[in-house]
């Protein structure tokens, strides 16, 4: 069994409403391992219906905006994202993603973000 995961190399996704997501491959049934990256900002707010979403800020800083509160994140710090908020991040950030259980796209709602409010 394997027990330790390297950073992936390649890219799982993209430039998705404006990050990058690299999977670990874990084999876990009740979690996601990935890295996150974002340059700017995401281009919509996302709400996770039914997983708590965990970042880990590995590098860089920037910003989460919880339900139309905008906070600072740095490298070091801990968000907690319970199911059921409505949230966007920006920044140039690095971040470790934890999210239980696992997540599926049908869990997930997009809402357009008004440009303005950022």
């Amino acid at each position: 069994m394997q027990y330790v995961y390297s950073e992936p190399s390649g890219y799982g996704f993209r430039d998705v409403n404006g990050h990058h997501g690299k999977f670990f491959g874990t084999k876990s049934p009740n979690t996601n391992h990935l890295i996150i990256e974002c340059d700017d900002k995401l281009t919509v707010s996302l709400i996770q219906n039914d997983c708590e979403f965990d970042y880990y800020i590995l590098e860089g800083e920037g910003y989460f905006v919880f339900n139309d509160e905008k906070q600072k994140v740095k490298q070091g710090d801990l968000v907690v994202v319970p199911p059921g908020t409505k949230y966007s991040f920006g920044g140039k950030l690095k971040m470790l993603l934890i999210n239980t259980p696992h997540w599926s796209q049908d869990q997930e709602t997009i809402v357009p973000t008004n440009p303005s409010r950022q």
